[in-house]
């Protein structure tokens, strides 16, 4: 008697069923991984939006300079040579004379007509802290109204200009002869005066290239002495 052995090649339901969730898993952790991954993207891009541009500078000897967005500095000089790079882009001392005798020039010399113009440039030497509040003392004094009816005129010689132990404070000493009208009759007064100047230095421009501002203006007068004016016509009677 033959006995016949039946193979049977579907599988069994536990195996279907088996293979199924494993998929199904294998489905679920790819989901969240790729999930994982898009938000780490998104994570980075706003984070890449937040950050500052990146800035390349070039020194004048032309090594560049990579700031980081932190504000450090990225560099392969030395840091004896990148203190000369920063002392290069500095004032010097000669500009910050130049720029309080220049600063002076506007403010001290002046007459009716030309007072507005020199004012002007003066106040657009300053911060603008210091501006402002001058500007503000201006309109109520009617400083620049009261000189032009008076007719005044100020003529202002410099003796010297003198940096203090701080390198951005100045020390000045100058006559300045100011001409008025007082009623019919004109008057003179020669004043020796101090002056003291605080400097404040920012980023050079197109706009500002010594990089400088007048942040602290005040004067102290000396000595006052009003004279009479003398006048020569030049005619003679024959």
């Amino acid at each position: 008697m033959a006995t016949s052995v039946m193979s049977d090649e579907s599988p069994k339901f536990y195996e279907a069923d088996g293979a199924l969730r494993a998929f199904s898993n294998r489905a679920i952790i790819i989901s969240v991984i790729a999930c994982i991954v898009a938000l780490v993207a998104v994570a980075g891009c706003v984070v890449a939006r937040l950050q500052p541009p990146t800035v390349i500078k070039v020194s004048p000897t032309g090594d560049a300079l990579v700031v980081s967005p932190n504000g450090s500095i990225k560099s392969t000089l030395t840091p004896g040579a990148l203190q000369n790079v920063v002392a290069a882009e500095a004032p010097t001392s000669f500009e910050k004379e130049a720029y309080v005798r220049l600063f002076l020039d506007h403010y001290l010399n002046y007459d009716q007509h030309s007072l507005p113009k020199n004012w002007s440039d003066a106040l657009n030497m300053m911060t603008a802290n210091l501006r402002h509040q001058a500007v503000l003392q201006m309109q109520k004094n009617d400083a620049v109204g009261k000189l032009q009816d008076e007719q005044a005129r100020s003529e202002s010689k410099l003796s010297s200009v003198e940096a203090s132990q701080d390198p951005l404070v100045y020390s000045a000493f100058g006559v300045r002869t100011l001409h008025h009208m007082n009623g019919k009759s004109e008057a003179v007064d020669e004043l020796v005066e101090a002056y003291k100047i605080r400097l404040a230095v920012t980023e050079r421009s197109a706009k500002n290239p010594t990089g400088l501002y007048i942040a602290e203006y005040s004067a102290t007068q000396i000595h006052g002495e009003q004279k009479t004016p003398h006048f020569d016509d030049g005619a003679t009677e024959q």
